[in-house]
């Protein structure tokens, strides 16, 4: 049970992790991979400047609150790791998972409002190339992924 549940948490965090990735602010080095990123998906979905910067407002406006959430999801999820590798009780590792779990969800729902937001500014030729997932390279990782099975 435990071992099933760290490896569904750590596979959520990869999730989280993308989403925190898009809520980085823009400074030093992690500011130039955002403005890259940016600029990279802009040019994938053939965004406008304006288009742009409506986007950036609705992102910069969210980020605080992105940031604060993946903290404490941040935190939770190595509190869950060390409760699980360190033998806490059932009970206890069961608190702490809903815990991480109701952060996970109020993270998909501010990413969730942030693109219902996002939508009217796009054509339905953007909205639908967006809803298809993003550029290879875009994100995180700059695209690596895991081979194919």
């Amino acid at each position: 049970m435990i071992k099933r549940t760290v490896v569904f948490m750590l596979a959520l965090t990869l999730v989280a992790s993308g989403t925190l990735a898009w809520a980085a602010a823009d400074e030093g080095r992690r500011g130039d991979r955002h403005a890259q990123r940016s600029q990279k998906f802009q040019q994938w979905l053939g965004l406008s400047d304006d288009q742009m910067t409506q986007i950036r407002a609705i992102k910069e406006r969210d980020r605080g609150t992105h940031e604060q959430v993946g903290q404490a999801l941040h935190k939770a999820q190595a509190e869950l790791r060390q409760l699980a590798l360190g033998g806490a009780d059932e009970p206890t590792v069961q608190r702490k998972e809903a815990e991480v779990q109701q952060l996970l969800g109020q993270m998909v729902q501010q990413r969730t409002k942030s693109l219902q937001e996002i939508a009217p500014i796009l054509t339905p030729e953007q909205r639908e190339k967006m809803a298809q997932g993003g550029p290879r390279g875009h994100g995180r990782h700059g695209g690596r992924r895991a081979p194919s099975s």
